[in-house]
């Protein structure tokens, strides 16, 4: 399992929460630039920097699909998972 902070979202308020992730059901890692540009308008908490990326976790349990936008950019919750973002050619 892995600890990371999702912004939340409750109608037109945002905050933050921890969320616990379990590394193997997580389908894909991207990153969410449309949080970005909210934390530049101040709609996001402000105790948050304005040096701040986010990365969308796609996360598929029995079937059903949730997405968590969570703080970092794509290449640090990548590490997290334990997944090497270098790939190797075998020749």
């Amino acid at each position: 399992m892995v600890r990371l902070i999702e912004v939340t979202e409750a109608g037109a308020e945002f905050g933050l929460e921890e969320v616990w992730i379990n590394e193997a059901h997580v389908v894909s890692i991207r990153r969410a630039p449309e949080y970005k540009r909210l934390l530049e308008e101040g709609v996001l908490p402000s105790d948050l920097d304005s040096d701040h990326d986010f990365t969308s976790v796609v996360v598929n349990t029995g079937g059903v699909r949730e997405s968590h936008v969570v703080i970092g950019d794509v290449a640090a919750v990548a590490r997290k998972f334990n997944y090497d973002t270098r790939t190797l050619l075998k020749g």
